[in-house]
């Protein structure tokens, strides 16, 4: 296997991870962070997988997946799917590129914009899903061979729809940082349903076709939750800069005069 088909993959992640951080106008992150942040998402495939794994032991979920993908347009049983789908990949995979970015990112101190928050998720997912594409767009059982085909399809649905979930608690980041009561939480958990419902609509045959609609709707409100963050920038022009809210400081009293 040549090291071009190792690379070739990654290229669509590179290239959407350049568009996401041309949306950062007013205050560019570092480029070695967004590349640092794009490196913790594909090392979040390890946790992921890990806790899949595990869910196996509980559940075969993986030989509906399997036969679901041999049906060739015949339906199956949707339980098993909707058990993989909503309780095992997509909260697995959204909680690992989420702590990659909450232990690591959030806590820097060029993450102070509220954008920031889906810019690093953004790089995260990106990681994450550009391995991805190579372990499911080479062929390495004949030689590395590249699925052009495959390679295709997710540039065009699975890069993207990575985006669209990490977004979702990337919003919340961008907004805990400036207002620590905004809960994030809540969109963790919302990331984890809609990457359940992009992979059960894939998966199961019936629900196929309407995968066009649900990027055609949730591609439109990832950019306007970009807009939206981008709006609120302490570095937009006539905009106050207020700091990112981490601790509050005590307040200090009148002094007695005895240390």
């Amino acid at each position: 296997m040549q090291l071009a088909a190792l690379i070739v993959p990654l290229i669509p992640g590179v290239i959407w991870l350049w568009l996401i951080y041309r949306t950062d106008r007013y205050e560019p992150e570092p480029k070695r962070l967004v590349a640092l942040t794009f490196f913790l998402g594909i090392v979040a495939i390890l946790p992921a997988l890990f806790a899949e794994r595990l869910a196996e032991l509980a559940h075969p979920y993986l030989a509906a997946i399997d036969q679901a993908a041999a049906a060739d347009g015949v339906a199956v049983n949707p339980l098993p799917l909707l058990f993989a789908c909503f309780l095992v990949i997509g909260p697995a995979e959204e909680l690992a590129k989420f702590a990659a970015v909450r232990l690591v990112m959030f806590r820097n101190r060029e993450f102070n914009e509220p954008l920031d928050g889906v810019i690093y998720a953004s790089a995260a997912a990106l990681g994450f899903a550009s391995l991805e594409n190579v372990i499911y767009v080479i062929d390495f059982q004949h030689g590395g061979a590249i699925r052009w085909g495959m390679l295709g399809v997710r540039s065009f649905l699975a890069l993207p729809g990575h985006v669209i979930f990490a977004a979702t608690w990337g919003y919340a980041l961008g907004r805990q940082k400036f207002n620590p009561r905004f809960l994030v939480w809540p969109r963790v958990l919302l990331a984890a349903g809609l990457h359940g419902l992009y992979d059960f609509v894939l998966m199961y045959a019936p629900t196929r076709p309407f995968i066009v609609l649900y990027m055609a709707i949730m591609v439109p409100l990832l950019w306007r939750q970009i807009r939206t963050l981008r709006d609120d920038s302490p570095f937009a022009p006539g905009a106050l800069q207020p700091v990112p809210i981490a601790v509050a400081a005590p307040v200090e009293g009148p002094r007695s005069g005895v240390e």
